[in-house]
């Protein structure tokens, strides 16, 4: 036989033994204790293989026992506003681009006059920076929230001619759900094509919720919206997920148990608090009267009782553990919702300067995440596209500013905006919309500021034009029929 023929015959040899002995070999150890089955720690565990939108079938339950706790939990309250005022604060700007530079002043400012006033709110009470924060409100209490586009006529004196009507997700009809005759499917109260994208939304009339006996009552009818005039916010956790979850479902729980144990405990303080004596008498036939010889105990007080009298006082359990209990269970909580405890809080005792600049910056990700991944692109970049298409406005870009975290350290911080700006690592311009300002009218004003000061002959410390950043005063000379100042 030839090397090539016993090769062969070896590796088949081989082959058939490992297939006859499959099942006969010793059973292999676990790899993972986390798959572990039957144990002690792991019998108790449910852990269904659902996809991500199944998962959150019961996202209606979530939904109002967080818009409960909210209510009536001082901690879930404050959870929420401290998401929401620091992602959103006073709001995220827009400045508006184009090759033609009037193209870009006409689109900033039909922007300006449609969404900084409250003609962009179809209720008209809020601009857009408004329905920025109510938006991001809801996608953190309620997990989602719809924006829809409400076209208006030119008669009704808008600057733009459409508004953005918020709506609670409690809006979409999810009771449809199933295959259709054109080869897409319903699921949820939204309808999809046949390769899955975003076709339309079921959206009911009016809040099912609504308990008005006339106009605005819940009736349960529905209309098909466009997905093109629907804009769905929400934070997608897992791949496919197609609706949004509190952001409170994993604190929860423990939100509740938390009321619960401070209800309890308010009434075992109370109880700790009735500190009672008891006057016991040998005497069978005395009465109450007759051998109470102490009815009231005052402080520093002496008493003589009858020898057959004693007094005895009770002794009311001790209510001395709940701070280290609630301590650690606003820890977990303001884990779960992504925040510091000191902000949840308010409690800076624990931290010094350093530990509490490392968790502003962590929770600054957070925001920074919340901002460009949820907000800026669900959001704020759909209402560009409805703004551009309604004025009729093409070949234009935005650029989004977020809000300027506050400052831990002015000082040091500061000069570092200075230095960015010389080294040409950020625009003025940039550092003035970071700041919360425009910066057409920003620099307007301030060109203002320095014609008027030039004009009363006033040279203040903080004008560059005058003054260096060492105090020295600038020479001026004139160069090419130009004004130049020159630091000796």
């Amino acid at each position: 036989m030839s090397m090539i023929s016993q090769a062969i015959a070896f590796l088949v040899g081989n082959k058939k033994t490992a297939t006859n002995n499959r099942y006969d070999t010793a059973p292999v150890k676990r790899r993972y204790e986390a798959a572990s089955i039957g144990t002690t720690r792991t019998k108790n565990w449910f852990t269904p293989a659902t996809d991500a939108t199944s998962a959150i079938v019961n996202a209606s339950v979530i939904r109002n026992r967080a818009r409960d706790l909210v209510r009536n939990n001082p901690w879930a309250n404050k959870g929420l506003s401290v998401i929401v005022n620091n992602t959103v604060s006073y709001g995220i700007r827009a400045q508006w681009h184009s090759k033609s530079q009037q193209t870009a002043k006409r689109t900033q400012d039909l922007w300006k006059a449609w969404a900084e006033s409250t003609q962009c709110d179809a209720q008209g009470m809020h601009n857009f920076y408004g329905i920025q924060q109510i938006v991001m409100r809801a996608v953190v209490e309620s997990g989602e929230c719809l924006v829809r586009l409400r076209p208006r006529r030119a008669s009704d004196g808008l600057s733009v001619p459409f508004q953005l009507q918020v709506l609670e997700a409690d809006y979409l009809y999810t009771y449809a759900d199933g295959p259709l005759a054109n080869g897409g499917y319903v699921q949820h109260g939204i309808e999809y094509d046949v390769i899955g994208r975003r076709v339309a939304y079921l959206i009911y009339k009016s809040h099912p919720g609504s308990t008005g006996r006339f106009y605005g009552a819940f009736s349960g009818s529905y209309s098909r919206v466009p997905a093109s005039e629907v804009i769905h916010v929400f934070r997608p956790d897992r791949p496919g997920q197609e609706r949004g979850v509190s952001w409170f479902a994993p604190v929860m729980i423990r939100l509740r148990e938390l009321d619960i144990y401070e209800d309890a405990y308010l009434n075992r303080q109370k109880l700790a608090n009735l500190f009672a004596a008891f006057i016991y008498t040998d005497e069978p036939g005395e009465t109450e009267d007759e051998f109470s010889d102490v009815s009231e105990l005052t402080p520093g007080s002496m008493y003589t009782l009858k020898p057959n009298r004693r007094i005895e006082f009770s002794n009311p359990p001790k209510a001395d553990d709940y701070g280290p209990y609630t301590l650690a269970n606003l820890r977990a909580i303001a884990a779960g919702l992504g925040i510091t405890y000191e902000a949840l809080t308010g409690d800076m005792s624990q931290v010094n300067f350093s530990s509490a600049r490392m968790g502003w910056q962590e929770f600054g990700r957070s925001t920074d995440s919340w901002l460009w991944q949820l907000l800026i692109p669900q959001l704020c970049e759909g209402v560009a596209v409805w703004f551009a298409a309604m004025a009729q406005i093409t070949e234009v870009t935005v650029e989004w500013t977020p809000p300027k975290r506050m400052m831990m350290d002015p000082v040091r911080e500061i000069p570092a905006i200075k230095d960015a700006i010389r080294a040409g690592l950020k625009t003025q311009s940039e550092a003035i919309r970071e700041q919360g300002y425009d910066p057409e009218q920003f620099l307007t004003e301030k060109a203002s500021d320095d014609a008027l000061l030039d004009k009363l002959g006033i040279v203040l410390d903080s004008d560059p034009r005058k003054l260096s950043g060492q105090g020295q005063l600038q020479q001026t000379g004139i160069t090419n029929g130009k004004q130049t100042n020159k630091t000796p």
